[in-house]
Formats: C-alpha cells, structure tokens, sequence
C-alpha cells in the first residue's frame, strides 16, 4: 500500500513555517457552487495525444490533439498547459516557479520566501517531485508564502480514489496532521478525492493545505494549496481552484 502514500509529501513540505487558520475551510460543494455562480471565461486548450498499439511483429503510434474548455472564474488565471500536462485557474496574483532553471536557489533567495522553506522547497523540486509551483508573494510573511504545487506521477495499482478515501486520514494522523474534510468528487474525466487539513509546525502555529487527487489514466496528478491563516475568501478560492483542474495527458 506504500505507493498511496506519495501524494502527502508535498503537503508535510509546504508546511514548513505557517501560521494557524482562524476560520473554517469551505468544502468541495461550495466552492463547486462558487465556482458555478461567478462570471467565467471559457479557455479552449489543445494537447497532443499519443497512442501506441501493438500487433505481432509491429508496433504503430498515432499522434491526435485533444482539445478541451476550461471555465475560469472571475479573478482567476489558467496556469499549466500541455507542457505540463494539465491546467487547473488559481486565483490572481500567484506567480509560476521557473522549475528547469539551473539556479533555483538564487530565484528563491531573491524571494520573500524564508530560510527554511526556501531548503525545503529547492529540495523538492531538485527531487523531481513536481511539475508545477506558484507563490503569491502579494501574501507573504517572513515564514510563509501562500503557494500551488502540482505533481504529475505514473499511477500504479493502488492510486485508486477508494484507497484514497480509507488510507488518506491514517497518513495524515501519522504526518500530526488534522484532517478537517476529506470527500469525494466527480469530474468529467472521472473520480477524485478532496481534502483539507492542519499542519502543526510548532510554538502553536498551523499551516492549512487543500489537496485533490486525481487517478487519471497512466497517471496521478496532486494539487497541494497552501495558505497561512487563510481568510474565507482565501478558503473558498482555492478549492474553487480545484474543482477547475484538467489533465492534459
């Protein structure tokens, strides 16, 4: 069952110097339903597609594009693309990491980012553990800056959503966590599993994270929001954030 476990790497990383929440997150429904009642703007993305079929002695690939819309919300940005196999609207003002540049640790000291997330993040980025991050440094403290990963991983066997739901809050126990909500949720392209939880990283202090995972074909992609001291606003936007993801794979 280890493989199940991946996912909630990025969520204990990104807990490293954040503040506690003083309200309550908002579920997957309501922000489905904030997401639904804002004004939206379609974005039409296209990604190339490779199939390969196999028959004795020959083995044929076919390239298609498959092209899909995706709603943003007012006050959101698409972010991603076939590069990295997916797009998912966050809310204005976060700022994609250069993840191929050779000089991470300068990119990052120039930041407002501390010290210790700082070795924290360039560790796992230098892992190759994710495909995806953002900082909204508008938001920033000198402990924390509200911040977007993604991850994009080869599914095995037990990335399953009904794994998901019975392992995730053991692994969240084991992490100190607090899981706060866990459900899940149903999109186009099938199942996926949301959750929202409290990280404590001492002296009274909590970093609050709003997950999705979603077993998608070949692949798993994971979404880790996190947020110091999110206000309602903040909470509703990232899992309106959320429910906007699409892969691209």
């Amino acid at each position: 069952m280890k493989p199940a476990a991946r996912p909630l790497v990025c969520v204990f990383v990104l807990a490293a110097g954040c503040a506690g929440p003083t309200s309550s997150p908002t579920t997957a429904s309501e922000a489905t339903t904030s997401a639904s009642t804002a004004p939206t703007t379609t974005t039409t993305i296209s990604a190339p597609t490779t199939t390969s079929t196999s028959a004795p002695a020959i083995t044929s690939t076919t390239v298609t594009t498959t092209t899909i819309a995706v709603q943003v919300p007012e006050g959101f940005e698409l972010q991603g693309g076939p590069d990295e196999g997916f797009v998912i609207a966050l809310p204005e003002g976060f700022i994609p990491l250069d993840l191929s540049s050779d000089d991470l640790g300068t990119l990052l000291a120039d930041s407002p980012i501390g010290t210790d997330m700082i070795a924290a993040v360039q560790a796992a980025i230098e892992a190759g553990t994710f495909t995806f991050w953002a900082f909204d440094f508008s938001d920033a403290s000198d402990t924390f800056v509200p911040n977007v990963n993604g991850q994009v991983v080869p599914r095995t066997g037990f990335d399953d959503v009904d794994v998901y739901m019975q392992l995730l809050p053991q692994q969240y126990d084991a992490l100190g966590a607090t899981l706060l909500t866990i459900d899940q949720v149903e999109f186009d392209f099938g199942s996926g599993v949301t959750a929202v939880a409290e990280f404590p990283i001492g002296d009274g202090a909590f970093s609050t994270a709003y997950q999705l995972l979603a077993p998608v074909g070949d692949f798993v992609y994971t979404f880790t929001i996190s947020y110091q001291d999110p206000t309602e606003e903040q909470a509703a936007g990232a899992t309106t954030a959320l429910s906007t993801f699409q892969p691209l794979r």
